[in-house]
């Protein structure tokens, strides 16, 4: 299932040009019977259609690129960062969170070290997954 996202703030997508080079966002959802059903974020920030794939599909396992990537010049994240990965804990308390997407392109201004200090600060580190790259995860 194709859920909705944006790749930045209202404000960036005010911007015509910014808007084509950050294109169209979406998410997905795997489901089948018997296994647990893993939404993939993308590359969004949270908004509405976060909260709705949430409500709709009551992933076991939420993937949310979470470097908190910028764009010089414009104020906000591109995609996810720290504060996101908390409140997809608080909305859905059952799930399993995986945070990707650190570490790796220029933009990206959450490291993995920081979101894990996060994290354990916030008490969540048993319900938050930070691989390292070539990681594999099961679940």
């Amino acid at each position: 299932n194709k859920t909705g996202g944006q790749h930045g703030t209202d404000s960036m997508y005010a911007n015509k040009q910014l808007a084509e080079g950050l294109g169209k966002a979406m998410g997905i959802v795997f489901q089948a019977p018997g296994v647990k059903t893993v939404y993939v974020a993308g590359d969004t920030v949270w908004r509405s259609d976060v909260d709705q794939a949430l409500a709709r599909f009551k992933p076991d396992v939420i993937l949310l690129n979470a470097g908190d990537a910028r764009m010089v010049g414009f104020t906000g994240s591109i995609i996810m960062g720290k504060d996101d990965v908390l409140q997809a804990t608080q909305r859905m308390p059952n799930a399993i969170i995986v945070a990707t997407h650190m570490d790796a392109i220029n933009h990206m201004t959450l490291s993995r070290k920081e979101l894990k200090e996060h994290v354990k600060q916030h008490g969540i580190q048993d319900r938050v997954r930070i691989p390292a790259d070539g990681d594999t995860l099961s679940f």
